[in-house]
């Protein structure tokens, strides 16, 4: 097996060649190193921020000595993970995306980022992200644009593009990303790889840099479903930094993959999510159908009801939530910080969006009572339409994404067969109903276009059903078995 080869494996396939002697943490450290130094940087995929050769050596050497003595300290022991640069890491600084934490230092980890080191992770670096984690293309205007591995030309998705196609890449073992509109989904989506957005307070969220206490999770970027949930099974659980987060016991996700589609029954929402859709990406969500029917699964179309409204009043909710999270985290550069001086440091399109909410633009900020009704009225709005589509049934079905990948530079408008649409609005348009609704959902690889873009399949879950979101998922991935590794370009 060549190094190119480990590279691609699974965390769980690494996992046993550290077992076996075949290979040592250092060893990984160093193919994933020189494979960021090959395919990464501003002219390369551009996965990263930072990279962190020092630290992950000193780590990979700590768990390698652990193992001689027969120490291991969890599931992830000596396996080289990247880590989303809105997550606070001590030892390395945690940027945002933007240039205004460019020096920034936390003094003390992120509790996923503690719980990766605890079970054993080298944190190898840190992704790079749309800035602030404000969209969904990770076009970053200071540390450059990350590319799609599967042609560079095109947007890994975002905002945690970097994770994704670090992952993709073969340049970590897996990844750790936030979502709160997507943001795990889409580039996972878009980038051939898995994507876990776990239910609102699954995982706990101190020391990341938030958008919206309503919709902000934390979930794995892995190029299997086993290996999400072996890093589910290790970040989940109780935070003390996180007043949302559940204390509710957590499973052990890697026993959990076991079944089959046999009789599961999922609900297809016809409606909303097939309004705005390429072809392509129907074709393949068909051909995905066809093969759950194949394996036992049983297809019911269902009423979404709702979710015509749930574009803005999600958006009302990160953006009336966001300013004061925001200006939160300024204050550990300034305790005196406030976001209008800090404007002009921001991407356009960042920036844009935060003057409303300052009231620094025309459009003027989010008024309280509409902010109020997204949350109480709309939002439950929605949890009711999910809960009577899920009635009986197992999960749901849908595109992850009503498109594959777009082109880089087509930030406000790209073009969907000959319209032009809305860049933002069409890829978050799957995702946003579940983070609205603070359910699990994952996106699988589901196939490719006809210019081998990858195109995903995502399956939706009841609150605190991941065991079951992760089996269902591991069984189609096993099924079908389309991921294939991208061809990179040095």
């Amino acid at each position: 097996m060549t190094r190119d080869e480990v590279a691609d494996l699974s965390m769980q396939e690494l996992s046993q060649m550290i077992g076996q002697g075949d290979i040592t943490s250092r060893d990984l450290v160093e193919i994933y190193l020189e494979r960021i130094r090959r395919f990464d940087g501003p002219r390369g995929i551009n996965a990263y921020i930072t990279v962190d050769q020092e630290g992950a050596f000193k780590q990979a050497e700590e768990c390698d000595r652990l193992y001689r003595e027969r120490k291991i300290k969890g599931l992830l022991h000596g396996l080289p993970i990247a880590v989303k640069d809105n997550l606070d890491t001590v030892d390395m600084r945690t940027t945002g995306g933007s240039t205004i934490f460019a020096s920034w230092r936390p003094p003390q980890d992120a509790h996923v980022v503690w719980k990766l080191k605890e079970a054993g992770a080298v944190i190898l670096g840190k992704t790079n992200m749309h800035e602030l984690a404000f969209g969904i293309t990770t076009n970053n205007p200071h540390y450059g644009p990350t590319r799609n591995p599967y042609d560079y030309s095109r947007i890994a998705g975002g905002s945690s593009g970097g994770s994704a196609a670090a992952t993709a890449a073969g340049l970590c073992a897996g990844a750790i990303g936030t979502d709160t509109g997507g943001s795990v989904r889409i580039p996972a989506a878009l980038c051939s790889v898995v994507g876990l957005k776990p239910t609102l307070g699954r995982v706990g969220r101190g020391g990341l840099m938030y958008l919206s206490f309503t919709r902000d999770v934390i979930g794995p970027i892995t190029r299997t479903v086993m290996d999400s949930a072996m890093i589910l099974e290790v970040i989940a659980g109780r935070d003390l930094r996180d007043p949302e987060s559940s204390s509710l016991p957590v499973p052990r996700y890697s026993a959990s993959l076991k079944g089959d589609l046999k009789g599961k029954r999922f609900g297809v929402p016809r409606g909303y999510f097939f309004e705005v859709i390429h072809t392509e990406v129907q074709s393949v969500f068909e051909e995905s159908l066809e093969k759950i029917r194949d394996l036992g699964g049983i297809i019911e179309e269902v009423n979404l009801e709702w979710t015509d409204s749930d574009t803005f009043s999600g958006l009302n909710i990160v953006l009336a939530e966001c300013v004061y999270l925001l200006e939160n985290s300024l204050k550990s550069l300034d305790p005196q910080a406030v976001l209008e001086n800090y404007l002009d440091q921001l991407g356009p399109d960042v920036r844009s969006a935060l003057a409303a909410q300052k009231g620094s633009s025309e459009s003027g900020p989010v008024p309280g009572y509409l902010y109020l009704k997204s949350l109480r009225e709309d939002r439950n709005r929605l949890i009711a339409g999910f809960e009577q589509a899920l009635n009986g049934r197992d999960g749901l079905l849908l595109p992850t994404t009503p498109l594959p990948a777009a082109p880089l530079g087509e930030d406000d408008e790209t073009d969907l067969q000959g319209k032009k649409v809305s860049t933002f609005l069409t890829f978050f348009r799957n995702c946003d109903p579940a983070s609205v609704a603070g359910y699990p959902a994952i996106t699988v690889p589901g196939g490719y276009s006809e210019t081998g873009l990858p195109i995903g399949l995502q399956i939706m879950a009841r609150p605190w059903e991941e065991d079951k979101l992760l089996s269902m998922g591991h069984s189609f991935e096993q099924a079908v078995k389309v991921r294939k590794a991208p061809m990179l370009r040095g």
